[in-house]
């Protein structure tokens, strides 16, 4: 049987400026099927009736040590540069890509059918990619490639000049420090805006928000539980304008806790949250409405997404407690209660568990998330919500702060075409 290499095309339909790869944020099975089949435009594989070459390692993150999932790794012949600033990063499967495969849950992978010959091997999850340069010897060999290899760069241009990260924008809160998490993962690309003191500053959470360009600069954002000007999107004006337009164009938005309004109020057809029952669904609540969670030290939640379980049950993430749960800490009286999400507008829960608030006690949503479509369809950013704080002010990674880590990954993948 003649065994064909398939060499990449680069594909620019849509928004979809990227490059040549592109990770559905999918793991395993799920995403070799969905948009990893090659198709046409091949040459004849030199190597005929041998296989090609192997290619096998395990994928970590910036910081060397944490494994990652459903990192797509590629064959290359065209790099394109990231978008410095937001951008619509759709999974097309037009054209026609080299060999190419996808991390499990624990990082590992193995390509086959790589070209014995050299070739660029790009390993990218959202809007990390690192391109390392391999150089086979010959037809039907293997190459394992080590932790220095396949460690995803904290910034651009950090070990090549194809090497990219996210820009990332942080806006400060009284109770939470997400950017000390970002820390711990080994992202460099960072600033953070002020929004726990008054002012007009340049960093301010002012100046990031009623400044569309700056804002879209910035490929992912996290405002911290307890910023101090929510007024900026209560009401119609620049900052929420400007926010909306921030996520339609494809930008990340990460939200924790009492700082909810600024989903609720943006995006409100999304998450329904508590308070305000005789608002329709699909319109903002009363500002602040949603703080009514009953004081808790802790909460054993489910984690609902698979994915995520087997990464949490790693023995270098090593989260969950017995029966696969997840010990939630930080909830204080009037933290923000969601009640549900609409999984017909593209939402998913990953968290659950039962928590008290005024009124009652039931099972409820903890952290969830939603691709943003617009009403025209044509929106491709996407949003998390975190109930829990993930304060990170000691040494010790609670395990809320490694969901926020996977799921920080995870909501810079690109779009799957079905």
């Amino acid at each position: 049987m003649t065994r064909l290499f398939l060499l990449p095309l680069v594909a620019i339909v849509g928004c979809s400026n990227t490059s040549v790869f592109f990770d559905a944020g999918l793991s395993g099975d799920t995403a070799l099927s969905a948009d990893l089949t090659p198709i046409a435009d091949a040459y004849v594989n030199p190597c005929a009736p041998q296989p090609g070459v192997t290619v096998s390692g395990r994928v970590f993150a910036p910081n060397g040590s944490d494994p990652v999932a459903g990192a797509r790794i590629a064959v290359a012949t065209e790099i394109k540069p990231l978008p410095q600033t937001v951008y619509c990063s759709t999974c097309f499967s037009l054209g026609s890509y080299g060999a190419r495969t996808v991390s499990q849950a624990d990082g590992t992978f193995t390509l086959t059918d790589a070209p014995p010959t050299p070739f660029r091997l790009a390993i990218v999850k959202g809007h990390f990619r690192r391109v390392i340069e391999l150089k086979p010897s010959g037809c039907n060999t293997s190459l394992a490639l080590d932790k220095a290899q396949t460690t995803l760069p904290g910034e651009s241009k950090q070990y090549g000049p194809d090497d990219t990260a996210p820009n990332v924008a942080v806006v400060s809160g009284v109770w939470d420090r997400m950017e000390r998490v970002l820390d711990k993962l080994g992202l460099k690309n960072k600033r953070v805006f002020n929004g726990r003191d008054p002012g007009t500053g340049p960093d301010s959470v002012q100046a990031l928000l009623q400044n569309g360009a700056l804002l879209k600069s910035f490929h992912l954002l996290f405002i911290n539980c307890g910023s101090k000007f929510e007024n900026l999107i209560t009401s119609p004006g620049p900052a929420r304008n400007n926010l909306q337009s921030y996520v339609r164009q494809g930008g990340r938005l990460f939200v924790t806790d009492l700082s909810y309004d600024f989903v609720e109020q943006t995006f409100p057809a999304y998450i329904d949250f508590h308070g305000s029952d005789q608002t329709p669904q699909a319109a903002a609540e009363d500002h602040n409405a949603a703080e009514v969670g009953g004081k808790a030290l802790s909460v054993s939640a489910d984690v609902v997404d698979e994915d995520l379980r087997k990464w949490l049950k790693l023995p270098e993430i090593d989260a969950l407690s017995p029966g696969d749960k997840i010990e939630l800490l930080g909830f204080k009286t009037g933290w923000a209660v969601p009640l549900s999400i609409d999984s017909t507008l593209g939402g998913k829960t990953w968290l659950s568990g039962e928590v008290a608030f005024v009124g009652g006690r039931a099972v409820r949503p903890l952290a969830l998330s939603f691709d943003f479509a617009d009403t025209d369809g044509a929106g491709c950013g996407r949003v998390v919500f975190s109930a829990p704080h993930v304060d990170a002010n000691t040494d010790v990674t609670l395990a809320q702060e490694r969901v926020l880590e996977y799921l920080m990954l995870e909501i810079g993948a690109c779009y799957l075409v079905k």
